[in-house]
């Protein structure tokens, strides 16, 4: 799912332009609305443009007047030019230009100017407009099959329109990018190494994106030759509140350790969807993470949704009725045990969509992804970052 850009270009070089179109037109992740004026007749409404490039000819004065009229209306500036003359890329950043390449831009540098775009595009949004939920999938006592339920829902949801982001905190296994064929060039240990640095534009820049149009910020591969990532719940809040402003929903797969990250994110968690097996052991891992939940002060009526995964309907497992009066919360989905559909596409780096055939699990995640807050969620949904802040606030 391409996102739009609208693109203006100044120039009075049409070769040069040519080659900077062909360019932008082959950048993932992004549909291009291209168009070209020569700034001698006009730049035109600038109201709808999300991005303007100046191309600086040979005598930059023309083109640093443009790039400081541009400026004025609001518009992201990108200077292009061939002179390497850092008096000129001076004047051209005091003139207001947003970003300065030289030309020819390569796409990588392109598609970073591209991505800080969209970032505080939607980072940016007015006060009033609707903000993300997070999601938290978390199985307290491991090996349930959380993150096959986080793949394939974060691509329920984008087939719903929703923008997605994944993240994953499982510092101990890491298997998300797996699970999706994904190859990382930076991980959450990027993040949490450069911390010092982190806002909207830098964190989208360490997340790759998906054919289904979900971003994935990735959990590192444990290192044989260095000790396990530690993420504080400070660092797991300051990024979930970036992810959020930013996305529909954030979407966090966790391990069943109660890592300080792990209770960070259920702490403040919109949704948590709580997965078990209907086993004395699974099930009674649920009942003491729910009452921790409830001494954090997590309406957990409101707030948990249990899933119970690899549903048999045989006669060994505990009843769904039993278990819903064990945990004392209803069983909000049964997602059926489906071994050759799950394995199939967890070796395969596949979601359960891209399979041959729809499945009964398949359709059994797609109906997780249906979810509508009452006016009474909505309202209060903020309020579980705030509790997280007190927290933080009152350690010594």
């Amino acid at each position: 799912m391409a996102e739009s850009l609208d693109v203006l270009c100044l120039s009075t070089e049409p070769a040069r332009w040519a080659e900077v179109k062909a360019t932008l037109g082959g950048l993932p992740g992004f549909a291009m609305n291209l168009r070209v004026a020569d700034p001698r007749e006009g730049v035109g409404d600038l109201r709808h443009v999300d991005l303007v490039i100046v191309m600086i000819g040979t005598d930059p004065s023309s083109g640093l007047r443009l790039i400081d009229h541009v400026h004025r209306s609001g518009a992201h500036v990108l200077a292009l030019s061939h002179d390497q003359n850092p008096e000129t890329l001076i004047k051209a950043i005091r003139a207001g230009a947003d970003d300065y390449l030289a030309a020819p831009a390569s796409p990588p540098e392109l598609l970073r100017v591209c991505i800080k775009i969209s970032t505080l595009r939607a980072y940016n949004k007015p006060d009033d407009a609707a903000r993300g939920e997070v999601w938290v999938v978390y199985g307290p006592k491991g090996g349930v099959g959380s993150t096959t339920l986080v793949a394939n829902l974060g691509v329920a949801l984008c087939a719903a329109q929703r923008s997605t982001a994944l993240l994953d905190l499982d510092v101990y296994s890491g298997d998300l990018a797996c699970f999706l064929n994904l190859s990382t060039n930076y991980t959450l240990r990027d993040v949490i190494t450069n911390f010092q640095r982190l806002d909207a534009v830098f964190l989208r820049s360490t997340m790759i994106a998906h054919s289904s149009g979900m971003h994935l910020l990735a959990a590192p591969t444990p290192p044989a030759d260095q000790p396990l990532l530690e993420v504080s719940g400070e660092q797991t809040q300051a990024i979930l509140e970036l992810l959020d402003g930013m996305h529909d929903v954030t979407l966090v797969d966790t391990p069943g350790v109660p890592s300080a990250s792990t209770r960070a994110a259920l702490t403040c968690a919109d949704r948590i969807l709580l997965v078990t097996e209907l086993n004395i052991p699974a099930l009674g891992s649920c009942v003491r993470a729910l009452d921790w939940l409830r001494a954090e002060g997590v309406d957990v009526a409101t707030t948990v949704d249990v899933v119970v995964n690899k549903h048999t309907g045989r006669s060994w497992e505990i009843p769904a009725a039993e278990a819903a009066r064990r945990l004392g919360l209803p069983i909000r989905a049964l997602l059926p045990r489906d071994d050759a559909a799950a394995w199939t596409a967890i070796n395969n780096g596949l979601p359960l969509h891209d399979l041959r055939a729809t499945t009964p699990l398949e359709r059994a995640i797609v109906d997780l992804a249906q979810r509508n807050p009452s006016p009474a969620d909505t309202q209060s949904k903020r309020t579980n970052f705030l509790r997280l802040f007190s927290s933080a606030e009152s350690r010594p």
